[in-house]
């Protein structure tokens, strides 16, 4: 059960709820930016392993601390934000919920598939909400591809193509060390893109995943193309780099058998055949905008206003999607999808297989 004695009931409480950061490196700094600018909620404390990064934010006037049990332990505390890097994502995240936190959560849930399963189980035994930070469920172009693919504005999907490729020098980040980021390209852009393929057009069932040459002196892989099928039998292609960019104006293609959707940084459209292209939002991707969307959603799930926008069996799936281009890595086949279920938050034991890059 979860540390009940500082936790206020959120859901009758109508301040703003209490926020902490766990980890200041480029994704806390975004969620913290991205929370400072929610209504609904204050940022009271943060946290980072590092001396420097402590100094820097006390300097800002922030209440930093680097044992992460100090910030845990604050009074009134509500919710944490853990942006410190994967390899610490399951620790830290159960650590918040047995003292009756709500947990967001940065991509990749976990870089093992059984620590995600610790993960969305200790939530169910706590009463608390775990979400993965999923930012891409929070852009509009993407909410309104999604509506126009369900009412069949594209006709019937016949295949997709998502582009995440990007050059980035990586040899000096902690993204490219396995030991602490659980892989490469994969499970950095990888995680994004596969749950963005679900939550578009429905369960991932296997994936084939080809490395591509190398284009930067890493232990891990820094480019790769996944080809996805899907439970419905759709097939389509994500691609992966931090090697090279393809200059797409595009990131997401959906194509069907009357037209196609096109979801851009600068601009989306819907292409029917014999019809004029529609502008979807006529806005850019703004990264800054989707974490305030996404954390104003998490406001309300914690207040009982609306429910998650996602679910802990769409947790794992998206760790089990991961393993599989491992998997599928290593031996060059396709690799079954593991089908993970609602019986899985009960099990007493994690499947044999869901594990990430072990």
């Amino acid at each position: 059960m979860a540390t009940q004695g500082t936790v206020r009931d959120v859901m009758r409480d109508r301040e703003p709820i209490r926020v902490g950061v766990i980890g200041l490196g480029r994704a806390g700094r975004v969620h913290l930016e991205a929370w400072r600018a929610v209504p609904g909620a204050e940022v009271v404390a943060v946290a980072d392993a590092s001396p420097t990064v402590v100094n820097a934010a006390r300097v800002e006037g922030l209440h930093a601390t680097a044992p992460t049990r100090e910030l845990l332990a604050t009074q009134g505390l509500d919710a944490v934000s853990i942006c410190a890097p994967p390899v610490h994502h399951a620790a830290l995240t159960i650590a918040a919920l047995e003292h009756g936190l709500h947990v967001l959560c940065e991509k990749p849930l976990a870089t093992r598939g059984d620590g995600a399963l610790r993960m969305v189980r200790a939530a169910a035994q706590t009463g608390r909400h775990l979400l993965i930070a999923t930012k891409f469920r929070h852009v509009p172009d993407l909410l309104a591809a999604r509506e126009l693919i369900a009412a069949g504005a594209i006709g019937d999907p016949l295949a997709f193509e998502v582009d995440f490729s990007s050059r980035v020098d990586m040899s000096g980040r902690w993204n490219a060390r396995r030991s602490i980021a659980g892989g490469g390209v994969i499970i950095d852009n990888g995680s994004h893109a596969f749950d963005l393929v679900a939550f578009l057009l429905g369960p991932l069932a296997s994936v084939n995943a080809t490395r591509l040459k190398a284009g930067q002196a890493l232990a891990v892989e820094d480019s790769v193309s996944v080809m996805v099928e899907l439970a419905s039998g759709l097939i389509g292609r994500v691609d992966l780099s931090w090697s090279f960019a393809t200059q797409r104006e595009t990131y997401v293609m959906v194509h069907g058998t009357r037209g196609t959707l096109d979801i851009g940084w600068r601009q989306s459209r819907l292409r029917v055949t014999g019809q004029e292209a529609r502008v979807l939002q006529a806005g850019l991707y703004d990264r800054h905008a989707s974490h305030v969307a996404m954390m104003n959603a998490f406001v309300e799930v914690v207040r009982g206003a609306r429910p998650p926008w996602i679910t802990p069996v769409e947790c794992l799936r998206a760790v089990a999607a991961v393993d599989a281009s491992y998997r599928s890595l290593r031996s060059g086949r396709w690799v079954p999808v593991d089908a993970i279920e609602d019986s899985y938050l009960e099990a007493p034991q994690a499947p044999q297989r869901l594990r990430v890059n072990a």
